[in-house]
This record gives C-alpha cells, structure tokens and sequence, in this order.
C-alpha cells in the first residue's frame, strides 16, 4: 500500500538539501522504484522532508542506497515515520 514518509534532519537548512543535490540524490529520486512525489524545506529544528512512496521497503532502499552513502563522516539517517495514504486529492485542471 502507498506509504507517506516524514522524517526531520536536526539542525539542517537549504544547504544541506544543496548538498544532496550535489551528490546526485536529488536527480536520482525521479527514477527511484516506488517513488510518486518529494516536498521539502526549513523546519523549525532542522529540515523536514515529506515523500509519498509505494512501499516502506522502497523508501529505505534508497535511502541505504542513496542518501546514507552522502551524509557526512558519522552521520546517520535521521528516523523516518511511516503512514499508509487512505487519500490522494489533486488539483482540478
């Protein structure tokens, strides 16, 4: 069932989602299995990242695969929250 992942990076800004997008994460994304969709930006304590996912499985293959590989030396993924989506409302055209 298609999954909505949310997950807070503490005390991160724009440059660190610069930094993935240096790395090549961020042109990866598009192409990832299972993935629908990527909202992001400046929380209050750090960077929130918002995803809309397949399966929970593919979101963590590409976060092992793709984003753990970039982060700095001892830096770990942050903890990622998982919910199953019920609804997916669109804009009329």
């Amino acid at each position: 069932m298609t999954v909505v992942m949310i997950t807070e990076v503490p005390g991160a800004d724009a440059a660190f989602a610069e930094g993935m997008r240096q790395a090549g994460v961020v042109d990866a994304l598009p192409a990832a299995r299972g993935f629908h969709g990527h909202w992001s930006g400046a929380a209050g304590s750090g960077y929130r990242v918002i995803e809309l996912w397949d399966s929970r499985e593919d979101c963590q293959a590409f976060a092992d695969g793709n984003i753990a590989p970039n982060l700095p030396p001892g830096g770990e993924l942050p903890p990622m929250e998982f919910f199953e989506l019920n609804f997916e409302i669109k804009p009329a055209p």
